[in-house]
């Protein structure tokens, strides 16, 4: 356990997560009974849901999916979706799904669970992020006590914070929420647990489709003929997904074969130093873009907000377009644009700078009921804008400004919006690509009476004077 602990950002998740097979296999011994612990857990879990024998309403089978309801573990700032550090966990919906896939194991002869990650292939919607809160979860205590181990080296200040699910109940399954002095997170309030850097990975591993590839090398034309698929049928991805699902219920065997095999050759972790995907150095490109900036001037009066936001979408164009924050949304070779998410992830920094100057308070994602919205700003009750980050090439382009960001407005009672549109190519912004948004931004402002601006920023290469020289 020396300094091998990865640095998180707090103001919002990092889009990695603890990897179970790279936890397993460590050869450091500290981990070493991390294995037993979900093994155990999930035996416990078991035996409950076999108490109830097929009886859902059952004490016993209550008691498993309470126990398979695992809380957000905010503590350790991490999620592939990026969200504000408190997200929402696995509830009761995947409870119920985990107890009715740990009943269907055990009447097709599994006693035993060795791999979190086989509930992914029998619960839809169960994906790595979960994945990883809940294996977080199981363990938490051993993180803990990591955490406190690395403090203490460095003399870092602790402070006695309520963690929830901080253990379980090796007889009742019950999760204990209690007090631990751990470093205290600004943002959260709450403890901050730490992870090493060599568990963390950047993307799914077992997935439906990798597990229907698989299976479909191996076993394809048994499996096809047991699922009733034609032989030489080409599916389409969703196909694929669906497939999967269908083939583990029907053969959990196979499950644990793929699992036992992407065991012993998934030993790389997201190589943290090289960052190849700016998956951790986004929110230090984003600070930097916004002491280049100018502050925006602060609110003198409420007719001043529209255009306030406005402004702040602008600066964020004009550091793309005038300054070098463009590099920062394509890869090192500038042969790939970034996701979207990092993309989000670097406006924020900037926007928050100004937000901070200008006495405005902006929140991440901000959940209205229809899904998430980018940011959302405000300055007391009746000043409120949202703005959404869409990239011009994405497939959902036309809806987020069609369907997504007037349904947010509507259920927040926002009066501003603002979208701002990140484009890579000429073809971006042919006007094939950009007339369908003006057209509904023409008639949204004419049918409800909103301030809605959209801005394009122009993320282009072939347009950049010095592109060739930073090659």
């Amino acid at each position: 356990m020396d300094d091998d602990w990865f640095d998180c950002e707090l103001t919002t998740d990092t889009p990695l997560y603890v990897d179970p097979f790279l936890v397993f296999e460590d050869a450091d011994s500290y981990w070493a009974e991390t294995r037993q612990t979900v093994i155990d857990f999930f035996s416990l879990a078991l035996s409950f849901v076999d108490a109830a024998d097929g009886d859902v309403t059952s004490p016993h089978y209550l008691k498993a999916v309470r126990m398979l309801k695992f809380p957000e573990p905010s503590e350790f700032a991490l999620g592939l979706s990026m969200g504000h550090p408190k997200g929402s966990g696995a509830g009761f919906t995947y409870a119920g799904k985990m107890a009715a896939a740990l009943d269907l194991l055990s009447h097709r002869g599994v006693a035993q669970v060795q791999h979190i990650q086989a509930f992914a292939l029998f619960c839809e919607g169960l994906g790595v992020d979960r994945i990883s809160d809940i294996f977080c979860d199981i363990v938490k205590a051993k993180f803990i006590e990591y955490t406190q181990a690395v403090a203490a080296r460095h003399e870092l200040i602790l402070e006695e914070v309520p963690v929830r699910a901080a253990r379980w109940n090796r007889t009742t399954g019950r999760w204990d929420h209690m007090r631990a002095r751990l470093p205290r997170s600004p943002v959260t309030r709450e403890g901050v647990l730490l992870v090493p850097v060599r568990f963390l990975k950047d993307i799914p591993v077992v997935t439906p489709e990798s597990f229907w590839t698989w299976a479909d090398a191996g076993v394809g034309d048994v499996l096809r003929q047991e699922l009733n698929y034609e032989l030489n049928l080409e599916l389409t991805k969703n196909e694929r997904k669906e497939a999967a699902y269908r083939a583990a219920r029907m053969r959990p065997d196979l499950v644990m074969d793929y699992l036992q095999v992407v065991s012993e050759t998934d030993n790389e972790p997201y190589d943290i130093e090289a960052d190849p995907k700016l998956l951790v150095e986004w929110a230090e490109v984003g600070r930097e873009a916004a002491a280049k900036q100018v502050p925006i001037a602060k609110l003198s009066d409420e007719s001043e907000f529209a255009s306030w936001v406005v402004g702040l979408a602008k600066e964020f164009q004009h550091a793309v377009e005038e300054t070098d924050l463009w590099k920062a949304l394509w890869d090192e070779d500038l042969r790939k644009y970034r996701p979207e998410k990092i993309v989000q992830a670097i406006a924020g920094m900037l926007f928050a700078a100004h937000c901070r100057n200008a006495d405005v308070d902006l929140t991440r994602e901000s959940n209205l009921g229809r899904g998430p919205v980018d940011f959302k700003f405000s300055q007391g009750w009746r000043k409120r804008a949202l703005l959404e980050v869409k990239l011009i090439p994405s497939t959902h382009f036309f809806t987020g400004i069609s369907k997504q960001l007037p349904q947010y407005m509507t259920t927040e009672g926002a009066s501003v919006g603002v979208y701002l549109c990140v484009g890579y190519t000429d073809r971006d912004f042919s006007p094939e690509r950009l007339q369908p948004i003006e057209d509904t931004l023409r008639k949204l402002r004419e049918d409800s009476g909103w301030s809605l601006e959209v801005i394009y920023v122009d993320a282009r290469i072939t347009n950049k004077d010095s592109a060739s020289k930073l090659r």
